[in-house]
């Protein structure tokens, strides 16, 4: 059994979260939506039949479908979706590629694209099929979402493409629980994930609320949950930092990982609960801070589940 197989066991670390997580039931027009991301895919150039099909069986529309439950089968669910599925292609895309040139062009285009609303005519050179399809679904996104909405996404997309460059320039080393506790707060992918939330919805939080403290406690504990989580699964980020620097055994490490993740989740239900049942707050922030949870529940069971998971959705 490998050490990740180790933490997902049914006895392992991981089981006592699972065990006290809902398990949500999934979208009512979940094969509809799988086939027209495919053929999405698949249209654009992504992926041909086959590795779209591979890509899809490996859970990340059973994640969305989970997650999203709850939501209209429209735009925004669908919008969502491709976000969360492309992204995890534009990662391995990036992982795959050891001399890093292709993925730096890849970066640069789409960090032109998340500045300015497209890539120039100058990089076309850099625009790919994976570039296209992105720059496709960040139009298709900005006719959901209004201007604090994409400025937002954009700029934690951005932090997650140059975070992605610098682990793949990165050495072997494993970094302690403070720069690892300061590494992950600098990568937006995780933020990423919450906006994807509130594009699901469609709630396009005004500015203002959506810096407002109380939601911004809830975004905090939501990125601790989401990074710790990805960790139980993968046997990686903070879970080897305690083996490696606090002389952990894996499991004594894992287990102190999934006490944190319990004891955030409990924080996070029970500050989501009460937002939601204040009548004074606006029903989207309402309506977000229940989104997070969901999220949330569906994520632990996609992780302890799934073995093609990804560390940073």
């Amino acid at each position: 059994m490998s050490p990740a197989s180790a933490y997902l066991a049914p006895t392992g670390p991981m089981a006592e979260l699972l065990a006290r997580t809902p398990l949500l039931t999934p979208h009512p027009h979940t094969d509809a939506l799988r086939a027209e991301i495919a053929h999405w895919l698949t249209g654009t150039g992504v992926l041909d039949a086959a590795a779209a099909a591979r890509c899809l069986d490996r859970g990340h529309l059973d994640l969305a479908a989970r997650s999203w439950g709850d939501v209209p089968a429209g735009p925004g669910l669908r919008a969502a979706t491709k976000w969360l599925v492309l992204t995890r292609i534009l990662d391995e895309h990036i992982e795959l590629d050891k001399p890093g040139d292709t993925a730096r062009r890849t970066v640069g285009a789409l960090r032109a694209l998340t500045t300015g609303g497209q890539v120039p005519a100058a990089r076309s050179e850099d625009g790919s099929v994976l570039v296209r399809a992105f720059e496709g679904l960040w139009r298709d996104s900005a006719t959901l979402a209004g201007p604090d909405w994409q400025n937002r996404c954009g700029a934690d997309f951005r932090s997650h493409l140059d975070s992605s460059l610098a682990r793949l320039g990165a050495g072997p080393s494993v970094p302690t629980v403070p720069q690892y506790l300061t590494q992950y707060g600098r990568d937006g992918a995780v933020r990423c994930a919450a906006h994807w939330v509130e594009l699901a919805h469609g709630l396009d939080l005004p500015e203002q609320l959506y810096r407002h403290p109380q939601l911004a406690d809830l975004l905090a504990r939501f990125q601790h949950l989401v990074c710790w989580i990805g960790d139980l699964g993968a046997g990686s980020g903070m879970v080897r930092a305690l083996e490696v620097h606090r002389g952990l055994s894996p499991h004594t490490a894992a287990a102190r990982v999934a006490e944190l993740c319990a004891a955030e989740l409990t924080t996070l239900e029970f500050l989501a609960d009460g937002l939601a049942r204040g009548s004074h707050w606006p029903t989207q922030a309402r309506r977000h801070a229940r989104g997070l949870v969901r999220h949330v529940h569906a994520l632990i069971h996609w992780t302890a589940t799934t073995t093609g998971h990804a560390r940073e959705i």
